[in-house]
């Protein structure tokens, strides 16, 4: 997993149901949730840039984590694909 923008990490590690999950704090109020990830590569304080890897989900292999998304913005949950979309054009 790569961040889709630059910001900062505001919280790495594990939680309960969810295993590691790394939170992101983006530009323009967005938070960026990833849970379901078995390693990350980041640190709470970190600076990441767009496209810098942040952690790795499972290979389903020897686990059956779902990855899970979640976009925020201003504190309320956002439809990640109208999220993503803003941000790819």
């Amino acid at each position: 997993m790569v961040s889709p923008g630059e910001g900062t990490v505001q919280y790495v590690g594990p939680v309960k149901g969810w295993g590691v999950i790394v939170i992101l704090r983006l530009a323009g109020g967005y938070h960026l949730v990833l849970a379901g990830l078995e390693r990350t590569s980041v640190q709470a304080g970190q600076s990441v840039a767009a496209g810098q890897p942040v952690g790795w989900a499972p290979d389903g292999r020897q686990s059956t984590s779902e990855l899970y998304l979640e976009v925020r913005e201003q504190g309320s949950p956002v439809d990640p694909g109208r999220w993503l979309n803003k941000r790819a054009g």
